[in-house]
């Protein structure tokens, strides 16, 4: 860290406006970020306090702080697709974030079809493992979110419809219906590619696929699953800087 630059940005942090304040508070988060050879992003990506995803994310958790980025992605996706036929569905709901998220921006009563297990993380299999010693492993059973207590969550959501048990169990309760939108957000390899092969073909022209973990390096096996499902079906993956994976119909 420049010292010299240090010194300029400490006293105008003390001395100057509220904008070199945030500056000088920017400018040492960042440079301790890059000694850990990390990043923060800019300051001014205003994406990260939109009043609209915000007043949405409120509604759901009030003391929510400040819009992530996976949840600005799938907020501003399910805004584009609501003009499309086709009923929502989410594999992996872990307390219903993401389901709120996309109910909220369809602002319709059209039926979200939600599959999870509500027990937590299916067990992996070695497409499951992480390629380096430095990211942890996930195990089976973790992020358990009781269906109670999701259904609680999602009370405001009358159209919420809940499918207890490991994937692919229930899909055949849904095998008539067409999707504009499905969210998977289930970390391994085999639920992934079950989901995919499951709602791809159920998608309405111009809908969507987008996967949670696709570009997480805690979950391999969810991007092989979605490379190589995306690849039967002569579709590529869109890697989108949050970590997620988009496939369009």
């Amino acid at each position: 860290m420049q010292l010299s630059k240090l010194a300029r940005y400490g006293w105008r942090a003390v001395t100057g406006e509220p904008h070199e304040k945030r500056d000088f508070a920017f400018y040492v988060m960042n440079q301790l970020a890059k000694w850990l050879d990390m990043r923060i992003y800019n300051k001014h990506n205003s994406w990260q306090d939109d009043p609209e995803v915000l007043a949405v994310m409120r509604r759901f958790d009030p003391k929510y702080p400040r819009i992530r980025e996976r949840h600005f992605f799938l907020y501003n996706m399910a805004r584009s697709l609501r003009h499309l036929p086709g009923e929502t569905a989410e594999c992996g709901a872990l307390g219903g974030t993401s389901s709120h998220i996309i109910m909220a921006a369809f602002e319709d009563d059209r039926p979200h079809h939600i599959f999870d297990s509500f027990s937590g993380l299916s067990q992996p299999t070695e497409h499951d493992k992480p390629k380096t010693e430095s990211v942890r492993a996930l195990q089976a059973g973790e992020f358990a979110s009781p269906l109670e207590r999701t259904r609680q969550n999602l009370a405001a959501h009358p159209q919420a419809q809940f499918y207890q048990g490991w994937i692919p169990e229930r899909f055949a309760e849904v095998a008539d219906k067409q999707f504009s939108l499905v969210h998977i957000d289930v970390d391994f390899f085999e639920p992934t590619r079950d989901s995919f092969d499951f709602f791809f073909p159920r998608l309405v022209a111009g809908g969507a696929i987008v996967c949670d973990d696709y570009g997480q390096k805690t979950c391999p096996g969810a991007r092989k699953a979605l490379d190589e499902a995306a690849a039967r079906v002569g579709r590529k993956v869109i890697h989108v800087p949050t970590g997620q994976g988009l496939v369009l119909k």
